[in-house]
């Protein structure tokens, strides 16, 4: 079954778009071509402003994390995603080649859903699909991020 996540609102979200909204309707009363914008503003980040990642069927929310590591990880970090009992090593300083690492996770729930990219021909192409860690293995990757 294929993992699909889809972006939604966190609370943090919300807060700054009604804060915007908020001081464009109060900045109307002060100058009112001003006032329309910064609450269209306002609209528009409630309307498109979201930075949560929901898995379709549950309701944690995610955040993510994308990592740009050193290509002499990938071996650890493939073999830790494909189940094996490998300590992920994470290393950002890029020596040499570098793969990409895309993470999704809630450290509270210990949940998190991770993929691998190798970078080849300019492009960044999918070394595993997204997968699904629980519990234990979730908060080892967590930790390393």
């Amino acid at each position: 079954m294929e993992i699909k996540l889809k972006k939604v609102h966190t609370v943090k979200d919300l807060l700054i778009s009604a804060f915007v909204l908020a001081a464009g309707i109060g900045l109307y009363f002060v100058h009112a071509g001003l006032g329309a914008t910064v609450a269209v503003c306002g609209l528009l980040l409630l309307a498109f402003y979201k930075s949560g990642y929901k898995r379709e069927g549950e309701n944690t929310v995610l955040r993510k994390t994308a990592l740009d590591v050193s290509h002499s990880c990938r071996d650890s970090l493939k073999g830790f995603l494909d189940g094996k009992e490998v300590e992920p090593q994470i290393d950002k300083a890029a020596r040499g080649g570098v793969i990409r690492l895309e993470a999704y996770y809630n450290a509270d729930a210990a949940v998190a859903y991770a993929q691998l990219f190798d970078f080849s021909n300019y492009t960044y192409e999918p070394a595993t699909g997204i997968v699904e860690l629980r519990g234990s293995r979730a908060q080892t990757l967590i930790s390393k991020l």
